[in-house]
């Protein structure tokens, strides 16, 4: 397993290099590889399906840009989800000055209609949450990261990350309380 993990690196480094070096159509392989993944981060932080498009569009123009500052002994993704985080956080901030973020058209969890109630207050408690929070509870349960892959990604110890998730997890359960009776 681990050398399959190994090649999948060793391959990425050597599209990475293709890229530094001006092949667009070895970019095309890395957007190919995380558009769903980048489209989904974004989607968790602003809950519309248009912005969340645009966002991780803009991600992947400016991870282009900035490519040949990208360290090849460091993972792609992890590098990539801090420009997606930044224009993420942007996007609230130019947000909350104008409006509320809205929750209409999340399809993240595929809830039947009858259980619509329950999403939206689930998503309501998601925006409530810290940023870090908020980006912890995506990055585990929508993005299906690891608490080592989030610990990168965020740049933050294993601990702090289990400890924001369980007081995260304990707000959320406390919002949806009487749906879990």
């Amino acid at each position: 397993m681990d050398s399959v993990k190994e090649n999948i690196e060793i391959k990425e480094k050597e599209i990475i290099e293709q890229v530094k070096k001006g092949d667009k159509q070895a970019y095309r392989e890395l957007v190919k590889k995380y558009m769903k993944k980048a489209y989904y981060y974004a989607l968790g932080f602003v809950h519309n399906e248009q912005d969340a498009l645009d966002i991780s569009q803009e991600a992947f123009i400016r991870a282009y840009r900035r490519i040949k500052s990208f360290d090849p002994n460091k993972k792609f993704l992890p590098w990539f989800y801090q420009i997606i985080r930044n224009l993420c956080l942007d996007w609230i901030k130019k947000r909350k000055k104008s409006s509320e973020i809205p929750l209409n058209g999340i399809k993240i969890l595929e809830s039947p209609e009858k259980d619509r109630e329950i999403k939206e207050i689930l998503w309501k408690g998601i925006d409530d949450l810290s940023i870090e929070q908020k980006e912890i509870i995506i990055l585990r349960y929508f993005q299906e990261f690891s608490y080592q892959e989030i610990s990168q990604i965020l740049n933050k110890p294993i601990g702090s990350i289990m400890s924001s998730l369980y007081y995260a997890k304990k707000k959320l359960k406390k919002k949806l309380e009487k749906y879990l009776k």
